[in-house]
């Protein structure tokens, strides 16, 4: 019998055979060490003693992906001392230290080795190798590899075992690479190491974000912490640049082998805010030094720390100063903004506000003729639009921009920055007043335009709409029609039959290109994700079915059932809903792509393919980041300008939303939770309290206090220690 286990940092397999059972656990510990551990507990379930070899081996053969490239190695080295086989890799492309590649057994003893994949497998097979067949490895080290030649070296040893009846082994295993001069400690570290294992468990357990949506959801429950471990652990340490950051992962890494790109890096920074404040500050120092003194990010990074170009886009300035907007508020970190970072290709340096303060100057210097922004050659989130639709401004990085720079000016006024503040207010009425003059005649925001032509007033493209009502752009009317068009066009609610709807995960990015209601195309000729689609990119795309999420919550009390709208949203976007409506198709089930197609085109429940890159699926960033920032969105919270702003959007009254920074517990009549910002002071909470209740019971840390009542808000103040939990409570009835 076997059974597999895919666990928050390992993966565990299990298989019981007449007389023996093996357990295996394979994890990545928490915390910074390059290194995947295996742990392997054999047992003997017979009744009399039993001899057995365990066979442990690893591939060695890197291969950098961005080039295409084998890396050529040394001649491997076995030390019996510290049971290490160790090989380097050879200079290239600049990499002048490169690391090396070990494998070190650290409990139990080892009997032989290889290091040669001909004398281990010889003329056997992959589940029959001639070494095991043998009994015994050659103890043969293999010849050095050179540069651009795939290498046929692994790592394999050989443990001899002696069972009494009953009696158990484990063996330990730390296969990883590092800095030929650390390899030493590092090995030690887990040779001394009593149960790694249990000890990652329990970091991993304490630092992730939880949500609890009720006892008939437990299923939520779970993957909510599925996604926010894919969420943290998509983190890299990139050591020529001095910070981590979190990568989009999927094809874009391991097909690709880029770091695409830095809107990426950008908004994973936002809900890391919460969850892992160190991270998200982290993150915005390492997009900061890919900034050049003109001003224009980079689509991505490469290797070495080095800036990656694809065409120039017009919205890596939000991305930029949303995180920042965002950390500052949340965390009320305002001395991170006094970091010094260099210019990208250049001696000098300057505080991390004022790499904010040139993000906003070049973004605005990249304001159009109609008021919007320059489509460049790139465009913006919806990558190569211009290239397929003409597009020459975007109203999306419009509607972004309106939403965002009222919050960077709240973080302005926090730092002292008065006249910063007053310029980015002024910009976002100006932006907020381009915006609603989008409203197109069939009940949506346009996309842009095409020299002077608007584009997306006969078809209806997803990615301004949300932003568009974050910005508050539209009135209550206009909120109404424009929720009914993305129900009708996007999900295929009251569609024609044609089209093949509703759709059963989340809401598509355009409609459908055989649907008799639009009157405006993209080129059938594109690249796009799918099929039938009416406008690029196609596809359903986890991200911004996130933004939806967060914009239909903000919607409740306004547009009648908004808040279902968004928890219907978020609960479609989960790999559950994937893995349940398309059971036959494995991505989607541990984690999924960034896009899927449509429900529109003729395979619904594939997902990925963008630009026909098919050879690495899963395992991308998107979906679970939208998970975990959404959760905090349906529960409502808010970072102001003097605290927060909590006003959920749940449609059941017992819920729990718990970050390190922040945390959300409701129930029928009443809501409470924490704040722990990372720098101390009062933090001001605006709570929502049912209309009516004219004097809810407050308290602070357990203290009755008074609080302001008024249009159905408590307003109070917390005070706080630096990176100390402060607990508050309102409850009424």
């Amino acid at each position: 019998a076997t059974s597999r286990t895919f666990g928050v940092g390992y993966f565990g397999h299990t298989v019981a055979a007449t007389g023996a059972t093996v357990r295996e656990d394979v994890y990545a510990p928490f915390g910074n060490d390059p290194v995947l551990v295996h742990d392997v507990r054999v047992t003997n379930t017979s009744s009399r003693s039993e001899q057995a070899s365990w066979f442990e081996y690893w591939d060695v053969n890197p291969y950098v992906q961005a080039t295409r490239q084998y890396r050529g190695m040394s001649s491997p080295t076995w030390s019996p001392a510290s049971r290490t086989l160790r090989v380097g890799q050879r200079p290239l492309d600049g990499d002048t230290s490169p690391l090396s590649i070990f494998l070190s057994q650290v409990a139990g003893q080892p009997s032989s080795f290889s290091t040669s994949q001909s004398g281990f497998f010889g003329d056997g097979t992959a589940a029959d190798p001639s070494g095991v067949s043998r009994g015994h490895l050659d103890d043969r080290l293999a010849g050095p590899v050179a540069n651009g030649t795939e290498g046929g070296t692994l790592l394999a040893l050989q443990s001899r075992l002696r069972l009494a009846p009953g009696q158990s082994a484990t063996l330990r295993y730390v296969y990883g690479y590092d800095q030929p001069a650390d390899v030493p400690s590092l090995v030690a570290r887990y040779r001394g190491a009593p149960d790694p294992f249990v000890a990652s468990e329990h970091r991993w357990a304490a630092s992730l974000p939880k949500a609890s949506f009720g006892p008939s959801l437990g299923w939520l429950n779970r993957e909510f912490l599925w996604d926010a471990y894919l969420l943290r652990s998509a983190t890299v340490d990139e050591q020529l640049c001095g910070q981590h950051t979190v990568t989009q992962g999927g094809y874009y890494q391991y097909e690709v082998g880029q770091n695409w790109g830095t809107r990426s890096w950008l908004q994973y920074a936002v809900p890391l805010a919460y969850a892992a404040p160190d991270l998200a500050r982290q993150t915005m120092l390492y997009a900061a030094q890919f900034q050049p003194e003109g001003g224009q990010f980079p689509y991505g990074s490469t290797s070495l720390c080095r800036p990656y170009q694809l065409g120039q886009s017009d919205d890596f300035d939000f991305w930029f100063l949303w995180a920042a907007a965002n950390y500052g508020l949340a965390t009320r970190d305002l001395g991170a903004f006094d970091t010094p970072v260099r210019y990208a290709g250049s001696t000098t340096e300057a505080s991390l506000w004022q790499h904010v303060r040139l993000a906003f100057a070049h973004q605005q210097s990249l304001l159009g003729p109609h008021g919007e922004f320059e489509a460049l050659s790139s465009g913006d989130w919806s990558d190569l639009l211009p290239t397929y639709s003409g597009m020459t401004e975007s109203d999306l990085v419009v509607a972004q921009c309106a939403y965002v720079y009222p919050e960077l000016a709240a973080l302005a006024r926090r730092r002292g920055d008065q006249a910063f503040a007053r310029q980015l207010d002024g910009a976002a009425d100006r932006l907020l007043a381009t915006l609603r003059g989008q409203w197109t005649a069939r009940g949506w925001y346009a996309r842009g335009y095409v020299g002077n032509r608007p584009l997306g007033t006969g078809v209806l493209w997803l990615e301004p709409q949300p932003w568009s009502i974050l910005a508050g752009a539209p009135n209550p009317t206009q909120a109404a029609a424009l929720v009914a068009n993305i129900r009708r066009y996007l999900d295929g609610v009251g569609a024609p039959a044609a089209v093949h709807g509703p759709d059963r995960i989340g809401t598509s990015i355009g409609p459908a290109r055989d649907d008799p209601g639009i009157t405006e195309t993209t080129p059938s000729s594109a690249p796009d994700v799918g099929d039938n689609n009416a406008v690029w990119p196609g596809g359903t795309w986890y991200e911004p079915d996130g933004w939806l999420t967060w914009a239909y919550a903000t919607l409740d009390g306004v547009v009648p059932g908004a808040r279902t709208l968004a928890f219907d949203e978020y609960v479609r976007s989960t790999l559950a809903a994937h893995a349940t409506a398309f059971p036959q198709d494995w991505t989607g089930v541990t984690s999924v792509d960034d896009t899927c197609w449509s429900f529109y085109s003729s395979d619904p429940g594939r997902c990925g393919g963008v630009l026909g890159i098919t050879d690495y699926e899963g395992q991308n960033t998107e979906q679970p980041e939208w998970m975990v920032m959404d959760a905090l969105d349906l529960a409502g919270v808010t970072p102001t300008e003097s605290g927060y702003r909590i006003d959920p959007h749940l449609p059941m009254s017992g819920f729990a939303v718990r970050f390190p920074i922040v945390g959300v517990d409701g129930g029928a009549r009443f809501l409470a939770g924490y704040v722990r910002p990372l720098a101390g002071g009062p933090v001001r909470l605006q709570v929502a309290v049912p209309k009516g209740v004219p004097h809810p019971v407050v308290t602070v840390g357990g203290t009755r206090v008074r609080a302001a009542v008024s249009g159905g808000w408590a307003t109070f103040d917390v005070p706080t220690a630096p990176d100390r939990t402060a607990a508050w409570s309102v409850a009424w009835g």
